[in-house]
């Protein structure tokens, strides 16, 4: 009889001691976190136009986009702004582009993702 109670002691603090692990592996579970990545566009521009080009963004942001230069053995214009990305914050854009006279070209809204490149011609 002392031996089954010694076996029933024994499973009972086997079973408490399971419990026990079990219990502390699911508490201490991994965190997950969520990392927001900057809200951050960029545009790319290209043009043929020989001129600087004035470019706003919402209204707030200006720039010069500089005329390209003129390749002297082609005589074809050769746009410096191709491989340049211009960093502006995600979501909807209002566009505006005016030549160096001040005459309106382009009115554009896009929408602009979060880490992606839109890439606008003029």
């Amino acid at each position: 009889m002392e031996q089954k109670k010694m076996n029933y002691m024994f499973k009972n603090k086997f079973v408490i001691l399971i419990i026990l692990f079990t219990t502390l592996f699911v508490g201490c579970n991994y965190k997950t976190t969520n990392t927001q990545i900057r809200d951050i566009g960029y545009l790319k521009f290209t043009k043929e136009a020989k001129e600087s080009l004035l470019i706003i963004i919402n209204d707030n942001y200006k720039f010069q986009l500089e005329a390209c230069s003129v390749n002297k053995k082609t005589g074809n214009c050769q746009d410096d702004t191709v491989n340049k990305l211009y960093e502006v914050q995600s979501g909807n854009i209002n566009l505006k582009v005016y030549d160096f006279n001040n005459n309106f070209i382009l009115n554009k809204n896009i929408y602009l993702g979060s880490n992606s490149t839109v890439e606008v011609n003029l």
